[in-house]
């Protein structure tokens, strides 16, 4: 288990969340970056919606320094223009 959110620290341990559309710019570069703020967050969760379904099935996501990067996964899964991306950052 975590340490306890408690202390003069407790702010650094809050989560970040947000939310991203994809554009038709991410979609022609088959990347989208999301720049969360959190440089020393150690973990993350997305969740992609295209046409309002959850389709997370195949996407390739990774995060260094606070910066989640997803990528398109060859031919099984693309970033598409109106994809929305919803982030949190621990």
């Amino acid at each position: 288990m975590a340490g306890s959110i408690s202390g003069i620290d407790w702010a650094s341990r809050m989560p970040v969340t947000g939310t991203v559309t994809a554009t038709s710019g991410d979609a022609s570069a088959n990347e989208l970056s999301i720049v969360t703020g959190k440089t020393d967050a150690v973990g993350f969760i997305i969740q992609v919606y295209r046409a309002n379904i959850l389709t997370n099935a195949s996407l390739k996501a990774s995060m260094t320094a606070g910066v989640i990067k997803i990528e398109d996964n060859s031919a099984t899964w693309v970033i598409t223009a109106g994809d929305v991306i919803n982030w949190i950052v621990f």
